[in-house]
């Protein structure tokens, strides 16, 4: 098979566009296209391994002249494929398969020296999907960590990491090593919530992760990522949210603390479009790429009833928060509010806001309802 048209390939890459550029077939590849008026699909019999993968940094250069526009971003670098987890909502699995594949500590902080020395670059994110992806990762981590220290490569780095795997040896390590802003998945404040979504962490152990870090010295952000009104949401479920920021605010001091809202994405092939379709929230064949506007909305789960109250506590944040700084920045809040509101999440702390105003909502609503009488 070798299709004149547009190519899509799930998950690695590598094999499938050597082959594109040779003119060789991609039936043994996991590709889907167009080929001669049908629809086409290739499977891919493994995944590829990563023992020997290699960064030739002058090549690149030499075949990406607009190389400098990127000196100064973050660099991408990846140090193991693959997720163990069966997070509902996440796609990950199904793209790099859930066996976990490691690439040589050393290969990676050679990669990594390249761009220090050569572009000058100092920021860098581990585009793992998980940077720990449970105890047997750690080896290839600490080995990681040690190197980028013993190099003196004075680097600040991050990535999708689950604090509740880290304990104090990790903790030390990462802060040696240049961890900077960190953002942490904690999506719920229920361990309830947290459990139907199959997330596999609990939440004592989170904060535990937190204070191993505090104590090791961590000076950058925790943003918080919340995903309220996840499946099997409720209002004590909301309040739990709340008082799992004033936890973690508490532990690490409330000015390195910034908690986002966000709500779940619905993805193919995941546990939480199946659920959907089960429940008839989807119906089957409906089209993730939709463009209608009630679709889009609806592919951000966020049901009636608890939509309303969180509505509310958003808008009363975030409004006021985008006004300040689109006014500070010479914009209009229609022009971007989408882009200033996040940013205010994170300068004018309008996340918290919206939780501090949703508590207010909630703790209303509950002096509201009528008392029971006493039997």
């Amino acid at each position: 098979m070798s299709p004149a048209t547009t190519v899509g390939v799930l998950g690695e890459g590598e094999e499938a566009v050597r082959k594109m550029v040779e003119g060789k077939p991609l039936d043994d590849e996991r590709i889907v296209c167009e080929d001669r008026g049908a629809v086409r699909h290739g499977d891919k019999g493994g995944y590829l391994p990563l023992e020997s993968f290699e960064l030739d940094l002058p090549y690149l250069e030499s075949i990406f002249p607009q190389h400098p526009a990127y000196h100064g971003e973050f660099i991408g670098i990846q140090t193991k494929r693959g997720c163990p987890y069966d997070c509902q909502f996440c796609e990950y699995p199904y793209i790099e398969g859930k066996k976990v594949r490691y690439r040589p500590a050393t290969a990676v902080v050679n990669e990594l020296e390249q761009f220090y020395r050569r572009w000058g670059a100092r920021r860098f994110w581990f585009t793992d999907a998980q940077f720990f992806t449970g105890k047997e990762s750690f080896p290839q981590c600490i080995d990681l960590m040690e190197q980028i220290i013993d190099r003196r490569l004075e680097i600040e780095w991050s990535g999708y990491i689950r604090t509740s795997l880290i304990n104090p040896q990790l903790a030390g390590l990462m802060v040696r090593s240049g961890l900077g802003d960190l953002e942490v998945s904690i999506t719920s404040g229920s361990q309830a919530v947290i459990n139907s979504l199959h997330m596999g962490f609990s939440l004592e152990k989170l904060y535990d992760g937190c204070r191993y870090l505090k104590e090791a010295g961590f000076q950058g952000k925790l943003i918080l990522n919340y995903s309220l009104n996840s499946p099997g949401d409720s209002e004590a479920g909301l309040m739990d949210s709340v008082e799992s920021y004033k936890k973690i605010a508490a532990i690490m001091g409330e000015a390195q603390v910034f908690p986002m809202l966000f709500f779940l994405g619905v993805q193919p092939h995941t546990g939480f479009e199946q659920r959907l379709l089960d429940e008839g929230y989807l119906f089957q064949g409906y089209n993730p790429l939709s463009m209608n506007p009630l679709a889009i909305r609806k592919m951000l789960y966020n049901p009636k009833p608890l939509s309303s109250m969180i509505a509310k506590a958003c808008i009363a944040a975030w409004d006021k928060a985008a006004w300040v700084a689109a006014a500070g920045r010479g914009t209009s809040v229609a022009q971007l509010y989408a882009d200033e509101s996040m940013f205010a999440g994170v300068v004018e702390q309008s996340g918290k806001a919206a939780l501090i105003n949703l508590e207010g909502i909630l703790k209303e609503r509950l002096q509201d309802e009528p008392v029971s009488p006493a039997r």
